[in-house]
């Protein structure tokens, strides 16, 4: 009799891009595959169309009466589908999701895939995450970490058994798919690249203000911006619609809007930047490494264990525009035959280090253990 795997997204994006292999592969080897989550009509559409059976749960605010009603969507879909195993990723599924598999006695395997300002902010929603994640981490059969930062901290402060935890190459990268692509030179001059939601701590304020102190310098170089508004996190974390307004009108950047598949885009760019304050593993940079484009990004955990500073890109001060612009300026000003051999050598380090199947792998495994 197949056994049937429930997943919870926070949203199905993340079922069509980077955890697209790993649901593929769960439903070829023969389990039957729910993934709870929400999105636009659109893209639910998408992933159906890919072979996935797809309930929509919708999401939740920080409203009481969002978050119950989050609960009892998932409750109902797993009761029906009778999941045996239950996966999560990101905070909103792996607190209010796990509190629910954990009353239904569903084993459950969760990613931490990043923790953000988890420890670090006193804001009342991160106090209270930390209390949640305490109570339900210790009823997780399985526990992914995406470094071993974001590990340590976990077990340094008792929120999980050192037993359930394991360190995983974040969700890898299908270096297939993300190969080397030649450039068409629609651009003239250099060409930068932010690549990411539009909030804060993903580093998009000092890529502007970098930019900004770049333009005299640098007058022929693009400083181009890829990636959705995102209004779900906290207000001092989002970029709003006018902030963005005021960056195009000024001329500074160029947005590109978001797009599905990032790869023409990669492939267009002489440099990809993301100068974030903390990740679990960044894909934006895997990606880019995979396709031999040299990163630019902080010196922060997440993000330099995929970047050689000096090797295969460069490591800025996080949270500074002026390190950041002088990094970039240093990038710009190498011989395109030093950046073609940086992008050989990332390319080479993420195959060997940040292999997908080697995610692959380690839920197979966990999932069979259970």
């Amino acid at each position: 009799m197949k056994k049937t795997l429930a997943i919870i997204e926070n949203n199905i994006l993340a079922t069509n891009s980077i955890r697209y292999k790993l649901t593929a592969v769960l439903v070829q080897k023969g389990y039957n595959v729910y993934v709870l989550t929400t999105g636009t009509e659109k893209e639910l559409q998408q992933a159906r169309d890919n072979g996935f059976a797809v309930i929509d749960v919708k999401s939740s605010s920080k409203n009481p009466a969002d978050i119950l009603q989050y609960m009892r969507n998932i409750r109902k879909a797993l009761k029906d589908t009778k999941a045996d195993v239950c996966l999560t990723f990101t905070i909103r599924p792996a607190i209010w999701g796990n509190i629910v598999t954990a009353r239904l006695k569903i084993p459950t395997i969760t990613n931490i895939t990043g923790i953000g300002p988890l420890f670090a902010s006193n804001n009342m929603v991160y106090r209270s995450a930390r209390t949640l994640y305490k109570f339900v981490l210790k009823k997780t059969a399985k526990i992914f970490f995406q470094n071993n930062d974001d590990m340590k901290l976990f077990l340094d402060n008792n929120f999980i058994k050192p037993g359930v935890a394991e360190r995983i190459p974040g969700s890898g990268i299908d270096h297939e798919y993300f190969k080397p692509i030649e450039k068409n030179s629609q651009h003239q001059g250099f060409v930068f690249l932010f690549i990411s939601r539009l909030v804060k701590d993903k580093g998009i304020g000092e890529y502007v203000a970098a930019a900004r102190l770049l333009k005299a310098v640098l007058p022929n170089a693009s400083f181009l911006v890829l990636g959705p508004l995102w209004l779900q996190n906290l207000k001092g974390n989002t970029v709003s619609q006018d902030d963005l307004d005021e960056w195009i009108k000024e001329g500074v950047v160029t947005y590109l809007g978001e797009a599905v598949d990032v790869r023409p885009f990669i492939a267009e760019a002489d440099c990809i930047v993301l100068p974030s304050y903390r990740e679990g593993t960044s894909n934006v940079l895997l990606e880019a490494a995979s396709m031999e484009r040299p990163c630019i990004t902080g010196n922060v955990t997440g993000c330099r264990e995929i970047v050689d500073d000096g090797e295969t890109g460069f490591l800025c001060e996080v949270k500074s525009a002026v390190s950041l612009a002088d990094k970039m300026k240093q990038m710009a000003l190498l011989p395109a035959e030093r950046r073609q051999e940086m992008g050989v050598k990332g390319r080479k380090k993420v195959i060997k280090e940040f292999d997908k199947q080697i995610v692959i792998d380690a839920y197979l495994k966990a999932i069979e253990k259970l």
